[in-house]
Formats: structure tokens, C-alpha cells, sequence
């Protein structure tokens, strides 16, 4: 093992969603070795396609020669899936969890030689090996109102974050709201905004002037939505935009969230399905606008939706429900509160496409790249642990 502190990182299942975590953890992996745990646990599985699939893709993770592999991504890193029960009740369920947890885990460390790593958790399932597992600093990784995602186990969820509100030395947040409400025993959380793969983006932000075959045959301008279908997004009010827009498609591109079925009315708007993060920015360089039209409630009140800079990286005339830290945008970003502000803002955004206002978005996403963030927290880490080697 090199000199580097070793990362042991709490995340959503590997490789289904490009996630702030997985962003982060690509970069910090460059320099770190690193083991990844997927983790389950948060909601009962229910029985629809989405939940299917996610389980069948656990359980074959289960069945691999070894417990942990490297992945594509991660230069220096390895992802394992522990064997546990998405369920926490009863109680001694949970234990038993617990202790495979603990256990499986205490044996990839051993085996890749993690002697001390550095915990990331950005799971809150995380807290169940906080103080098991040898670790030099626990670090807590916020992107969401954990506790008020759909279908999770609230109470569990509620428990595991308390723990580590308590325990945590350093805690990272994604938004201002977030920075409010999750303050430690020990630390203050340190604001880290999302970041934006821009090459990524960027690369595709002058898209030929013949359509991919999936645009080809809709009606311009097309307005755009790219990202998971999950409860938050407001079908409602992407009904009133394709109403409102009948000369215009409304495009949605991602994968629906356990039944939360697309809306297919009107006729105008069409829902492409899930594409790959590496095909994404073919598709979505040739939207006029792109559209967050998220719902208002207890859960987007903390979030930083990882599209928006995505869009910037495209050039993309933004409009949005408002959301925390949109402010800091300024007037990049069109903000409405209700479906006749939206309308009325997205006609202003589609006047909005002149090459010097392309360019300040350029610009703006340029300078919020995923590498930033990733020396924010490794330079934040390695100040906590030079602190505590002088004690």
C-alpha cells in the first residue's frame, strides 16, 4: 500500500446512476486507494420493474468469485457488495445485518491492506460500522433530506444520521439548507457544491447540425429534461409546459423511478427512456432549454439537482423551480415558483440563446468541475489529520 490515506466510501449502487458520490469518488480514486461499498437498506424493495432489476444486479454482485473487484473508473480502487438484508426490522434483523456488515467488511480491509482508512459516508446505512472498522477519521457526505426520500425507512434513517451528526469529524453538504440543518457535534459542515464533469459535457456542446435519430422527428424547440423520474420531478407542471408549447416537444431522457410511470400526455411530450452517462450529452446538446421542474416539498427544499451545471456545460438556457443556492447563478438561471411563471420564463429563455450569454455558462460551469471539489476534501482530510497527529 503507497503513503496515500486509504478511502473506505459509503455509496449508492455502483455504476446505475452518475451520483455527486461517484463523481467524487472517481477523482479521489486517482490518487487513493479506495474500496467502494454498495449498500441497501434504505426502502423495502417493492415488486416493479425498477426494483427487480435493482435486485437482481445486487444479487449477482453476490455470486462474483470475490467479494470485491476493480471497476472501471476507479484507477485505484475496488467496489464490494456485502450480503445484507434490504430490511431492518425487527431489531434482531438489523443486528444480524449489522454484523455481516462489520464482519465482510473488516475482511476487505484486511485483504487490500486499508490499514486506517479514511470513512466516507454518504449513505447514512454508513453509521452502522461508524467505530468498528479501525477507521482514522469519519467523514459524512450530504446530498439529500435522507430521512424524506420516497418509500425509506424514516425512523431508520433518522437513527443512522443522528449518529453520525454525532460522530463525524469533518461533514461535507451539497446546499445552504443543508449546511443549516446538519451541524455536528464536533464540526460545522463545510458548504461543497456540486460539481460538473465539463469536458464531458462540453465536448458536445456544438452537436452536428443532423439530429440523432431519437430527436430526428420532433418538432423543435425541444425542451429538455434529462435525469432519474423519480417523485420529486413534477409531471403536472411538464404537462403544462407541453400544453402550454404545442408547436414544441417536450423531451424526457432517464429512468423511471419504481412506478412512477412518465407522463404520455399530451402528445407533445415524449419520454426517450434511460440513456447511458456517456451517451447523454449526444442527445442533449440539441435541447433549446432544459427544464428542473421539480416539485416544492420537505425533500427539494435541500437539494443541489447535479443537472444544472450539466446544462451549463451545454450552453443550455436554463429554467427551474426554485431551489436552494440558485441564487448564486444569478441570472443564468430562470427561476419560477408556479406553472404560468414557468411558461412565461421559458419563452424568455428561448430568446436567450445569443453566443455571449452561451459563453458566460461555459464559463460559469467551467469553473465548478468535479476536480475542484475532489481537492477541496481531500485538502480539508488531510488538514484534519495533520490536526490530529499534533494532539
Amino acid at each position: 500500500m503507497t503513503d496515500a490515506n486509504p478511502f473506505v466510501v459509503f455509496g449508492d449502487e455502483w455504476g446505475i446512476h452518475a451520483t455527486s458520490t461517484q463523481h467524487l469518488v472517481r477523482r479521489l480514486a486517482a490518487t487513493h486507494p479506495l474500496l467502494y461499498v454498495n449498500t441497501v437498506g434504505m426502502r423495502p424493495p417493492r415488486l416493479n420493474l425498477y426494483d427487480i432489476r435493482r435486485s437482481w444486479n445486487k444479487l449477482r454482485s453476490w455470486t462474483t468469485p470475490r467479494p470485491s473487484e476493480r471497476t472501471n473508473g476507479l484507477p485505484r480502487g475496488f467496489v464490494y457488495s456485502p450480503f445484507i438484508l434490504p430490511f431492518n426490522r425487527p431489531s434482531a434483523l438489523r443486528r444480524w445485518n449489522r454484523r455481516r456488515l462489520v464482519d465482510g467488511l473488516r475482511g476487505e480491509i484486511a485483504r487490500h491492506d486499508f490499514t486506517e482508512p479514511v470513512l466516507l459516508i454518504s449513505s447514512p446505512i454508513g453509521a452502522e460500522v461508524a467505530g468498528a472498522i479501525g477507521e482514522r477519521l469519519l467523514v459524512y457526505y450530504v446530498t439529500d433530506n435522507y430521512a424524506a426520500l420516497p418509500g425509506v425507512y424514516r425512523d431508520y434513517m433518522e437513527d443512522l444520521e443522528r449518529t453520525l451528526l454525532d460522530q463525524a469529524d469533518l461533514i461535507f453538504v451539497s446546499s445552504r439548507t443543508l449546511q443549516h440543518d446538519k451541524v455536528g457535534r464536533k464540526t460545522f459542515p463545510v458548504l461543497l457544491p456540486h460539481g460538473v464533469d465539463f469536458e464531458h459535457f462540453h465536448g458536445a456542446a456544438d452537436p452536428p447540425a443532423v439530429l440523432p435519430k431519437e430527436l430526428a422527428h420532433l418538432p423543435r424547440p425541444l425542451l429538455g429534461f434529462f435525469g432519474l423520474l423519480a417523485p420529486w420531478v413534477d409531471t403536472d407542471l411538464l404537462r403544462h409546459v407541453a400544453t402550454s408549447f404545442p408547436e414544441a416537444s417536450v423531451v424526457l431522457i432517464g429512468p423511471a423511478w419504481g412506478r412512477s410511470a412518465p407522463p404520455t400526455q399530451p402528445a407533445n411530450l415524449h419520454w426517450l427512456g434511460p440513456r447511458s452517462y456517456a451517451d447523454l450529452p449526444r442527445l442533449a446538446a440539441h435541447f433549446d432549454a432544459g427544464l428542473i421542474p421539480f416539485r416544492q416539498d420537505r425533500l427539494t427544499a435541500y437539494v443541489n439537482p447535479l443537472k444544472l451545471l450539466e446544462y451549463l456545460a451545454l450552453g443550455l438556457p436554463i429554467v427551474s423551480t426554485p431551489l436552494p443556492d440558485l441564487d448564486m447563478f444569478g441570472d443564468l438561471v430562470f427561476q419560477a415558483s408556479n406553472p404560468v411563471e414557468f411558461v412565461a420564463q421559458l419563452r424568455r429563455a428561448l430568446d436567450d440563446r445569443s453566443s455571449a450569454r452561451r459563453q458566460a455558462r461555459f464559463r460559469r460551469a467551467a469553473a465548478e468541475s468535479w476536480e475542484a471539489r475532489a481537492a477541496v476534501v481531500d485538502e480539508w482530510i488531510s488538514e484534519s489529520l495533520r490536526s490530529r497527529k499534533l494532539r
